[in-house]
């Protein structure tokens, strides 16, 4: 591969073969899995983070694009390192809340065949534009030449320590009240406040919660990837 062509890079992947394997999920699947079914001789573990980098940007852009086809087919495809699914639209008139922990939706009936229930009607918006954020990065073929082996490595490295110790990850979320979709600068505000309502110095509960606090912090400051 010697050319800085998106569309060459990109015709390089087995499109069918991923969708087909969409079709046929009963449950969510890693990115490692997708990974192996698109580019099925490319060896994980002994490939360069740059490389790497751009087989996951591949992938993801492809993903976005049939998460476009399926909604034609009323299906929603979720998009996620580590739950992507498909499934089927609920009926018109249900809540199309997707609980990416679950792999459902909410399904509740809705007022007047609206697409949400009340609760999350109330939800959808901060969450919405995080998706649609994340959607519109892997669209922009630029993207996929923005790193270089030195970024990618750092890149590749934060998600890793995600993918080794995944649990504490979304536990870490849990313990300081936040979610997901919460940026560096956000979470350091919210330690601080944090912090501060349960200070050691207030006794020994305060003591043992602010451990648990800090512990959680410390874990998404290495993890998660500092923008300038």
């Amino acid at each position: 591969m010697n050319t800085d062509n998106f569309a060459h890079y990109f015709s390089e992947i087995d499109k069918e073969k991923v969708k087909t394997h969409l079709l046929s999920l009963s449950e969510p699947c890693y990115e490692s899995t997708l990974l192996r079914i698109a580019f099925p001789d490319m060896s994980i573990s002994g490939t360069s983070p740059l490389i790497l980098y751009r087989s996951h940007f591949l992938l993801f852009h492809l993903l976005y694009l049939l998460q476009d086809e399926f909604y034609k087919e009323d299906k929603y495809l979720f998009v996620h390192f580590m739950r992507t699914f498909l499934l089927p639209y609920p009926e018109s008139g249900r809540c199309r809340f997707y609980e990416e922990y679950s792999g459902k939706f909410c399904n509740t009936v809705t007022q007047n065949h609206q697409s949400y229930c009340e609760f999350h009607q109330r939800q959808i918006g901060d969450s919405a534009i995080e998706l649609l954020s994340v959607k519109y990065f892997y669209s922009d073929e630029r993207n996929f030449f923005s790193l270089n082996e030195e970024t990618a490595e750092a890149f590749i490295n934060g998600t890793w320590e995600i993918l080794r110790s995944y649990d504490a990850y979304q536990k870490s979320f849990e313990v300081l009240g936040i979610s997901e979709t919460w940026d560096i600068g956000q979470i350091r505000k919210r330690f601080r406040v944090l912090a501060q309502v349960w200070h050691p110095d207030r006794g020994a509960a305060s003591h043992e919660k602010f451990n648990e606090i800090n512990n959680a912090y410390r874990l998404l400051m290495k993890a998660i990837p500092i923008s300038d």
